[in-house]
């Protein structure tokens, strides 16, 4: 009897918890034993081409996985990652994604494995606009439209965030509408700063702000004198419907040096408690966290879950897509837009 309920409580044990699939770095849990694998092997790649894209070389393995707990379906799409520093190590990785299969791989997965890269970098806690602004330029373009969307409405009332105020913020609005405002105005902005010059100033910028402030970074790294010279370019940017920068990398910041003003070309949440972690940014440590949450938007309609899915590539701005698109062409998710920078 105690053999039958001991194999019962296990068969019960793993219906509920779902297959598990590990990889070097990750591991998954989800309902579906093929979902899982595919999650952790997606996890794996981008992970490791995000680091590349934005930092030129690859992280270090975690001295402990990061759990994913995935929850697929008919669902808002959304997810959450939670951890702490602590001189300089991470621990307590914990993911958790939901929504459409489609959805989760190429939205809310990279989405939140840019996080991971990006705390692992900076090792502090970021502005919430600059972390989930880059973070949100990876996912499928139908959620970053809807990121430019909600920009837009927000502009001219009083539910759009002052540039002043969004630059420092490092808590979540307690009021839902305003985090989706914060995650769009985010997103405008990390796209406006990169378009104009690269990944690698943008951390630059983000670095600097540490220690010198948003003032002095923004004049040395992309030639605004005033934040407010910024964001009227920016608005002036959004208004006109967040077209492509055309003009050449660098010439936008040495125009502004020659004068504050000029045309402008033609072109989820949480308040976490940071732990501070001592180290210098860009050299990886051991391991690193971030904690975000996402908020669930409600699923588009796709097609029946058994319908085989598109390859994919990854939506992020960088200057050489070739190495992400090789890598990518391993997954089995729905196609997203290549940004040129």
């Amino acid at each position: 009897m105690d053999a039958v309920l001991c194999s019962i409580l296990v068969c019960v044990t793993a219906s509920a918890t779902g297959a598990v699939h590990n990889s070097p770095n990750f591991v998954v849990t989800a309902q579906d034993p093929a979902f899982a694998k595919q999650v952790a092997e997606a996890a794996e790649v981008y992970r490791k081409e995000l680091a590349l894209a934005w930092t030129g070389k690859e992280m270090p393995r975690w001295s402990s996985r990061c759990p994913i707990q995935v929850k697929a379906g008919q669902m808002g799409a959304g997810g959450a990652t939670t951890f702490q520093f602590d001189r300089g190590e991470v621990y307590g990785w914990n993911m958790q994604v939901q929504g459409t299969e489609e959805r989760i791989l190429d939205s809310v997965l990279p989405h939140e494995i840019n996080h991971t890269v990006f705390a692992c970098y900076f090792r502090r806690p970021l502005p919430r606009w600059a972390d989930e602004g880059a973070a949100s330029l990876i996912e499928h373009e139908s959620e970053r439209m809807r990121l430019k969307k909600i920009h837009e409405q927000v502009m001219n009332s009083n539910k759009k965030i002052p540039l002043k105020k969004l630059l420092g913020m490092k808590d979540y609005p307690t009021d839902q509408q305003q985090v989706l405002t914060l995650y769009a105005e985010g997103y405008s902005l990390a796209d406006f700063l990169i378009q104009q010059s690269d990944r690698k100033k943008y951390l630059q910028f983000l670095s600097q702000s540490f220690t010198d402030g948003w003032e002095r970074a923004l004049r040395e790294q992309y030639g605004y004198e005033k934040i407010d010279h910024l964001e009227k370019e920016l608005d002036q940017w959004i208004l006109a419907g967040s077209p492509e920068l055309t003009s050449p990398a660098g010439s936008m910041v040495a125009d502004r040096r020659r004068g504050p003003t000029r045309e402008v070309p033609t072109i989820r949440g949480q308040s976490p408690e940071w732990h501070v972690v001592l180290g210098e940014p860009g050299d990886w440590p051991r391991g690193s966290v971030v904690h975000e949450a996402k908020p669930t938007r409600q699923p588009e309609p796709t097609s029946p879950s058994d319908a085989p899915r598109s390859r994919m590539t990854l939506a992020l701005p960088i200057a050489s897509t070739s190495g992400i698109e090789r890598r990518s062409r391993e997954l089995l998710v729905q196609p997203t837009r290549v940004l040129a920078k």
